[in-house]
């Protein structure tokens, strides 16, 4: 029987801009015993190594019953192990890169390539990618400006987006400010 895996949902937030953090939440709604997580070294039309990974902070993973294991396995890939039941891998992803190749946040905007934000789920890359942009806090009157496609509703308002697979989520850059 073959097993149909269901698409990974992440949600990108800040709860403070002038830390230059973006927080990160990747839920995995049916895991394997065992997930690779991992994420680019490269990004589109740029094809030098750039090391997005060491950007990542704080990174943990948990279920319904509490913690699980979360190692990294070189300098761009995790392995997560887990109980089957949905998952949340949480992480921070600092940024402060002016150029267009990486990510940037603080008070006056926020910037990013999805190479630099989304790990990718070893084995789900073929499907759709699900993404909630969240308004960072005491940023008010800041919109959202990507070529994503939106789920619903105005394009440059915060809320539910998606890509039809991860390479196509990681060539939508997002821009957020006034």
């Amino acid at each position: 029987m073959v097993k149909i895996m269901k698409s990974p949902h992440y949600l990108i937030e800040s709860s403070n801009p002038a830390t230059h953090i973006f927080e990160v939440t990747l839920h995995i709604e049916d895991p394997s015993n065992e997930e690779i997580l991992w994420m680019p070294t490269w990004i589109p039309g740029s094809y030098l190594i750039r090391e997005f990974a060491r950007n990542i902070m704080d990174i943990k993973a948990y279920d319904e019953q509490g913690t699980l294991s979360i190692f990294k396995t070189d300098k761009s890939t995790w392995t997560l192990k887990t109980r089957t039941f949905p998952t949340t891998v949480t992480y921070r992803v600092y940024a402060w890169d002016l150029s267009v190749r990486a990510a940037h946040l603080d008070q006056t905007h926020g910037y990013f390539n999805g190479t630099s934000i989304f790990l990718a789920v070893q084995g789900r890359e073929n499907l759709q990618q699900n993404v909630t942009l969240a308004q960072p806090q005491g940023c008010n009157d800041w919109k959202v400006a990507t070529t994503l496609p939106k789920r619903e509703g105005d394009n440059y308002i915060f809320g539910e987006y998606y890509a039809p697979d991860y390479d196509a989520l990681i060539d939508h850059p997002v821009e957020m400010g006034t």
